[in-house]
């Protein structure tokens, strides 16, 4: 749990995908209001070796397709090429046309959306990238065909962020949403936890344990930039970015007693928000940034509050299981997924708030933390399943469950804010 048992950029290299990012289509409206796309999609045309392509870059493609809600891969027969005719063979809707070439040190790929009723023809857009890039170039692709359909991109473009003891200490790491691209973006050699992201996914904040104490840094993905919030608090901890404007949420104390703080990233303006006695802990922004969701032990058990965003207003949201905490807002705020137990173990709850149902995303072993996609359909979290720690994605329905880390152990997910 993320405080109340632990209180007893992106460094990301900049990848040469100096891309057109727009695929452009004639998906009319009535198209597009469907609930699921039939789409074929063939391997590229190329003449590059099969093995320099597929893992790196046909196979998140067809992933991330898959996983869309948007689109369903239609199986392609032997010898068929990318055109009409594939369509009808396979009942799709559309075909995907892929076409891919070395030019130097770039790999290009020109896409090309077919559609069988023969409306007017797309031309087709080109994807430039370094090999590096093969599996974004994937991840953009899929991402802007959602978008032609939904009108908002997909998210295959996020980033999950995580706690990772695989190089010794807990440090922070980061992954694409799909769990490829691990890497390490923090080295401080000593625990560094609960990242969390602002809203533009520019920056994460985050706590870092040493030497007894607990603090704040915030650190940006796009090349380092590591700042220390100065709070003057003995502890800090659980912080997270307000939707709006420049305020963190966290979690610190003046004598022993932790309480609810919001602070501006810059150190200055602090202020309390909870004055009891009980601990209070993981505050979470409601995404327009008008409530905070927190823990609190006032009742007599760890149970789920909301207060606004000065502190006042306070209400109880939780009232099943025995023990709750971890609450994050769904990107429209209609629902609250936390971590709730039920008879002994620990299970993702989601409750509609405005209807104040809930119900129980079950699984073996504790599950722990969720955190939102950021198109709603997905939920990150940590589970011990595996009798470590490590981290998985599963839809809001509770299917499709995928496990994304498998060296060390791996908690505290946080999924980035915006789809890009």
């Amino acid at each position: 749990m993320k405080t109340l048992r632990s209180l007893a950029i992106l460094v990301l290299v900049p990848l040469s995908l100096h891309a057109q990012t727009q695929v452009q289509t004639t998906i009319n409206p009535s198209q597009a209001g469907l609930a699921v796309i039939k789409i074929a999609v063939p391997r590229p045309e190329t003449t590059l070796p099969l093995e320099t392509i597929d893992a790196p870059f046909f196979a998140p493609l067809t992933r991330d397709l898959a996983a869309s809600g948007v689109f369903a891969l239609a199986p392609i027969p032997p010898n068929v090429p990318a055109n009409a005719d594939l369509a009808k063979a396979t009942n799709a809707q559309f075909v995907l046309s892929l076409r891919m070439r070395q030019e130097g040190d770039d790999f290009v790929t020109e896409v090309r959306l077919i559609d069988p009723t023969g409306s007017q023809p797309v031309p087709p857009k080109a994807y430039r990238g370094t090999a590096p890039a093969l599996t974004r170039m994937a991840h953009t692709i899929a991402s802007d065909l959602v978008r032609v359909v939904t009108g908002k991109p997909g998210i295959f473009l996020s980033q999950i962020a995580f706690a990772s003891d695989r190089s010794g200490n807990f440090e922070i790491w980061l992954m694409d949403w799909d769990g490829s691209n691990q890497r390490q973006i923090t080295r401080h050699g000593t625990m560094a936890i609960l990242p969390s992201w602002s809203p533009d996914n520019d920056r994460m904040v985050y706590t870092l344990f040493s030497g007894g104490r607990s603090e704040m840094y915030i650190i940006n993905r796009r090349g380092g930039g590591r700042i220390h919030v100065q709070t003057g608090l003995g502890l800090n901890t659980s912080a997270t970015f307000s939707p709006i404007g420049n305020d963190i949420a966290f979690v610190g104390s003046v004598a022993g007693n932790p309480d609810i703080y919001v602070i501006r990233d810059d150190g200055t303006n602090r202020r309390r928000l909870t004055t009891g006695y009980s601990i209070e802990s993981t505050p979470e922004w409601s995404p327009n940034g008008r409530q905070i969701s927190f823990t609190s032990g006032r009742s007599g058990t760890p149970q789920i509050y909301v207060m606004d965003a000065e502190g006042a207003g306070v209400q109880r949201i939780s009232f099943e299981g025995e023990w709750n905490d971890d609450a994050t807002w769904s990107p429209d705020g209609v629902q609250l997924a936390y971590t709730s137990r039920v008879n002994g173990r620990f299970q993702i709850r989601i409750m509609n708030l405005v209807t104040r149902q809930s119900r129980i995303i079950a699984g073996e072993g504790s599950n722990e933390q969720p955190t939102w996609s950021p198109d709603g359909r997905w939920i990150a979290f940590q589970s011990n399943r595996s009798r470590r720690w490590q981290i998985y994605r599963i839809r809001v329905d509770g299917t499709d469950l995928t496990q994304l880390t498998f060296d060390g152990e791996n908690k505290d997910p946080d999924w980035s804010k915006k789809a890009e």
